[in-house]
């Protein structure tokens, strides 16, 4: 049977699985009695084996059975979870993680038997069951009644099967030509996923002995799960019963298989019985409908609506539909590209309108306007609701964090927690598609170069458990992400003295750079602090990889740091990379988009208001001394032949930290569209971070105030 169309379902379903089982493991090692966790881990490891066995993944399957079977003598209270099984568990998980990475790849599990995990559960499985052997006694009492019950709704439901003329002439062809005659009924457990690939696998294993003649339903209603969990067919084959019987219950997740020998003559004449009984019945209940039904009176329309029985309206029971779909990402990229298009053009229309009277009267110029505006506000809210369905919480992500830092306390021998919030706050899908591992690597970093080990802590009199936050929050148009730790704080001595060493730096230059500046050299290519290379952090790399992935998103890092106390990173991410609401400028008469998400306040200063500290140009504006950073200068434009003695002043901001911008001109408020500059630039000062085309087809580039701080 093909299943690789079931490929794409099996690959998100088992990611949610392996993502729950690793949330269930890390409550329940802190809570180790907890029956609705364990049942839950019992659940999840059952599904996994189920949806392995569909696709065919024998070691994949193999595995979450023995750890299916660990969790039913836990639930059993024949053994008891400890740190030894936890971390066993996470093998596990890392194994089956592992098998999936080859399924995306390659569509094959690949050929790790994992067979030291799974002596390690058998072990366990042994030293556990070894403890309490009267235990085992009680369920067998128990399952009595419930085995009882099984053979009662275990029915023989082939029995009830109608056949067609064609049906029954090949029954009868295949039992002339010696071969015998099966009936059967298969039962599929209740919470099994795919239902039919369960069917086709049965049919594949107990075709492989025979032919099946007759399905009840048919194989199109069960390739399209029309049915509930159970199904028959009939089947002639030389094979004895009880070996087809026992390759049928084989399939994973199949609850009984009943069956037996049948005869041609028994079939056809049990079935030619029930069709006459069929016919009688049909014929009673007429003679019934006629004697009952009124006479109508003159003229009167006979009733042909149907009414509803015992009361019940017609959609009572109706089922409820699910509210999400998935959507391939590049349908939404496709979806929003034709928004760009769609605003480019109203910016044309405007720009059109502001150039024009419309027309001969004012009031074709009005009504003109009048669709502009309407226009603008289809078009944002498309915009609007395009990147909504978008945006994903960023707890796709972040939410696999913390089994990486519980991992780490046992590899690093250190005690550390991992405290999250604002898991909730929502990105652009790219962005968090490709955020994952720079925020890794900065965990990484707290945990291997931030925190103390727990004799230091105890010394400088800090609790013996060192605190690592991840917080998330919004801010404007941008989504800020702090990672934190109360450990060492970065030494900015030794960080300068590492510069001198390599040479970055003169002693003379080290003396002057300010905490920031020496605190960037760690951002540089190759720089590393660690003493020793592991796989944990300090592999060489610094956070130079950190902050080049950042950047590449239109986002920044920076960090704050105290010696003794700990340190904080800060990650600036934009919600979207792709439309922005902008304001325009001018600088010698060219055009440019400044973010209004980074805009504070626009100021029209006197030149004799600027002054001077550490000879740079500063304002004094409502008891902030800010920097003034002119863009002729900056984007290496011809100077002025004469200084104005009024000034637009543009005050930008970035977290705490304002700058001034020095602008020509304002053209207004407007929404753009992000066109990437590719190769073509070479963009050495990164303060441009792309372009956009305006309505009058000029297009402008689009300054990342970001870069100035």
């Amino acid at each position: 049977m093909d299943v690789s169309q079931y490929l794409e379902i099996f690959i998100d379903e088992t990611n949610g699985h392996l993502q729950n089982l690793s949330d269930c493991i890390m409550s329940l090692e802190k809570d180790p009695e907890n029956m609705d966790t364990i049942n839950e881990i019992f659940r999840a490891a059952h599904s996994l084996k189920g949806m392995a066995g569909t696709m065919g993944f024998k070691r994949m399957q193999r595995l979450t059975h023995d750890m299916e079977n660990v969790f039913q003598e836990v639930r059993s209270n024949n053994m008891s979870v400890t740190s030894g099984l936890v971390d066993v568990l996470f093998q596990c998980l890392d194994a089956i993680d592992a098998y999936l990475e080859n399924v995306k790849e390659s569509s094959e599990e690949g050929t790790d038997d994992n067979e030291a995990i799974i002596q390690e559960l058998n072990d366990i499985l042994a030293a556990g069951t070894g403890n309490a052997p009267a235990k085992e006694e009680k369920p067998a009492v128990k399952e009595e009644p419930a085995q009882n019950e099984g053979e009662d709704r275990f029915q023989k439901k082939y029995l009830d099967i109608e056949f067609s003329e064609k049906e029954k002439e090949e029954l009868r062809v295949s039992e002339e030509k010696g071969m015998k005659l099966y009936g059967m009924t298969v039962y599929i457990q209740e919470d099994c996923l795919l239902k039919a690939a369960r069917a086709f696998l049965v049919f594949k294993a107990v075709e492989d002995f025979g032919n099946i003649i007759v399905y009840n339903p048919t194989s199109q209603d069960i390739e399209d799960e029309k049915f509930g969990f159970d199904f028959s067919f009939y089947f002639a084959s030389e094979t004895e019963l009880d070996k087809i019987l026992e390759v049928s219950k084989a399939v994973s997740e199949i609850e009984e298989v009943v069956g037996e020998k049948v005869e041609y003559k028994e079939l056809t004449a049990a079935a030619a019985k029930k069709e006459e009984e069929a016919a009688a019945a049909a014929r009673e209940q007429e003679q019934k409908k006629e004697a009952a039904a009124p006479v109508p009176a003159a003229g009167a329309k006979p009733q042909t609506q149907p009414q509803a029985q015992n009361g019940k309206k017609p959609n009572a029971g109706k089922p409820v539909t699910n509210r999400t779909v998935r959507v391939d990402i590049e349908k939404l990229d496709a979806l929003m590209n034709q928004v760009s298009e769609l605003i480019i053009a109203k910016n044309s229309l405007v720009s059109i309108g502001s150039t024009s009277d419309g027309g001969v009267g004012s009031s074709n110029s009005q009504a003109f306007h009048e669709q502009i505006e309407y226009l603008e506000r289809i078009t944002t809210g498309l915009h609007e609701s395009v990147m909504k369905v978008r945006m994903v919480p960023i707890e796709s992500v972040v939410q696999k964090f913390p089994r990486m830092i519980r991992d780490l306390s046992k590899k690093l021998d250190k005690k550390m927690e991992l405290h999250m919030t604002g898991e909730d706050t929502e990105l652009d899908r790219t962005v968090v598609d490709q955020i994952g591992d720079p925020l890794q690597h900065l965990l990484r970093n707290s945990a291997d170069h931030g925190l103390e080990n727990t004799e230091l802590r105890k010394k400088r009199g800090k609790p013996e458990t060192g605190s690592i936050h991840l917080n998330a929050f919004q801010e404007g148009n941008n989504v800020i992400i702090e990672v934190s730790d109360d450990g060492n704080g970065i030494d900015t001595e030794n960080v300068k003295n590492k510069a001198i060493e390599r040479g970055l730096i003169t002693p003379e230059q080290g003396a002057a750079l300010s905490q920031k500046e020496i605190i960037d050299f760690l951002f540089m290519p190759s720089f590393s602090m660690a003493k020793q290379i592991s796989d944990v952090s300090g592999r060489g790399v610094g956070l130079d990889v950190v902050k080049s992935n950042i950047e590449a998103l239109g986002g920044d890092v920076e960090v704050k740091s105290i010696l003794g106390e700990g340190s904080k990173f800060t990650v600036r991410l934009p919600l979207t990379l792709a439309i922005i609401q902008a304001l325009m400028v001018e600088v010698r008469g060219e055009k440019y988009a400044i973010s209004l998400g980074s805009i504070e306040t626009i100021e029209e200063i006197m030149a004799d208001e600027i002054k001077f500290v550490q000879a740079k140009e500063v304002i004094h504006i409502r008891g902030m001394v800010i920097p003034l950073i002119r863009l002729d200068q900056l984007l290496d434009c011809e100077p002025e032949e004469e200084e104005k003695e009024s000034l637009t002043v543009i005050i930008v901001r970035k977290g705490d930290k304002f700058a001034g911008l020095i602008v020509d001109e304002l053209n207004g408020q407007q929404e753009i569209v992000i066109k990437s500059l590719g190769k073509y630039i070479n963009n050495s000062t990164k303060i441009i971070s792309g372009a956009t085309v305006l309505g009058d087809g000029e297009v402008a580039l689009i300054l990342d105030v970001n870069t100035l701080f």
